[in-house]
């Protein structure tokens, strides 16, 4: 590192060493790529007021008031796809962490931990299928 005194001479100083980039590093976050593997089907329940508008608009024993449009109930990424809002993948993550210690107390489950821990980044995520 150089820097100059009050005449304007360059003095140059001890070589810098990055000795402290462990402990900087350690403290950044990081980001994490998942792909899920479900046991079992999800219910899907997406709400669209468009559609729910459409219905009560529609004429009494009508097919429209009588069937439900099943395609309004499921989430769409941009792309097309089936997909899962984020928060509801963050939220399994946190519910899955009441059954897991806290390492700073040995009376407290990790939930809290794993809710201010956790961020998601993805408003809706891709399940792959368009059907």
């Amino acid at each position: 590192m150089a820097t100059k005194d009050n005449i304007g001479n360059v003095v140059i100083l001890d070589p810098v060493s990055n000795d402290g980039e462990f402990a900087i590093e350690a403290q950044r976050p990081y980001q994490v790529e998942v792909t899920l593997q479900g046991t079992s089907d999800i219910l899907f329940h997406a709400w669209s007021c468009e559609n729910v508008e459409a219905k009560s608009k529609a004429a009494k024993g009508s097919s429209a008031k009588k069937n439900d449009d099943v395609a309004s109930y499921v989430y769409r990424c941009d792309d097309g796809t089936i997909g899962i809002p984020g928060e509801y993948l963050r939220q399994s993550i946190i519910n899955a962490a009441k059954f897991r210690q806290d390492p700073r107390s040995p009376r407290k489950s990790a939930m809290d931990l794993f809710k201010a821990g956790i961020v998601s980044l993805t408003d809706i995520a891709s399940l792959g299928g368009k059907d």
